[in-house]
């Protein structure tokens, strides 16, 4: 099937096996990857953005560009400070750097945007270090010590999680392809709880991750240029999903009232 130039994120890719399982709605698919709608952030991004932007000066990789606001108690008074929540995250963007300094990590580029003819990613950090290029995704986590949310980063079960070690083989393929060189990858996840805390977890990649992951991005390829060319986005409305959706005030589909469910006795 010709998929017509169409790059595969990783975002991409989690996002249209949710979509194949039932879990998202084809016009919030089609929203976001053909029409190229920018989402708002929840709480959580929004204070995972802040906690990134102070760390390196990076802006988020989909956005208009301005940098992510704090928020403030107390505000406009003499004695206006950050939010608790906020405070942390500054304490963690001043260990990132203290890290930093500490591994005596060269920055090379902050929002590093790859591209290849079928995939695309943005890398928080490319850096060198240990004489080696190597790719840095920063995390922002009230899940560190989680063992059982698919998002969680105990390390007992971390190489168990797929939606999170996707991000590792994606960003590896492309880097190796852009840059003609194995890149090493590192997840740095910090704490919301408690600024002091955080960890590094080097993800090495088995060969056949790679082709599996070379095979899944052409299976997504095609099966999101066919919903592209027939126009057959599947909606899955839901009373929760379409009260928080951005698309509400315009989608036919949209579930508004809670839906009556007979009840045969």
């Amino acid at each position: 099937m010709e998929t017509n130039g169409l790059k595969v994120s990783q975002s991409m890719m989690k996002d249209y096996a949710n979509y194949k399982q039932g879990g998202e709605c084809g016009l919030v698919l089609k929203a976001k990857y053909v029409n190229k709608m920018n989402f708002p952030s929840s709480d959580a991004m929004r204070l995972g953005q802040y906690f990134e932007y102070v760390a390196t000066g990076g802006l988020p990789a989909y956005g208009d560009g301005t940098p992510p606001e704090p928020e403030f108690v107390y505000k406009g008074k003499a004695n206006e400070k950050l939010s608790s929540a906020y405070e942390r995250a500054y304490g963690s963007a001043e260990l990132f750097n203290a890290l930093i300094k500490q591994f005596d990590i060269e920055i090379v580029e902050v929002g590093w945007r790859m591209s290849s003819d079928t995939m695309s990613g943005t890398a928080d950090l490319l850096v060198n270090w240990n004489g080696r290029k190597a790719i840095i995704d920063l995390k922002y986590s009230g899940l560190v010590d989680d063992k059982w949310n698919d998002m969680g980063w105990h390390q007992d079960f971390l190489s168990q999680k797929d939606k999170i070690m996707i991000q590792g083989v994606h960003y590896s393929i492309l880097a190796e392809e852009i840059l003609g060189e194995p890149v090493d990858f590192y997840f740095w996840v910090f704490a919301t709880q408690d600024p002091r805390d955080m960890r590094i977890f080097h993800e090495i990649i088995d060969d056949t991750k790679i082709e599996l992951h070379k095979r899944g991005v052409e299976k997504v390829r095609e099966g999101m240029t066919s919903l592209i060319a027939n126009d057959s986005w599947k909606p899955t409305p839901s009373l929760q999903k379409c009260m928080d959706c951005p698309l509400v005030d315009t989608c036919p589909s949209a579930l508004l009232l809670p839906t009556i469910v007979p009840i045969y006795y």
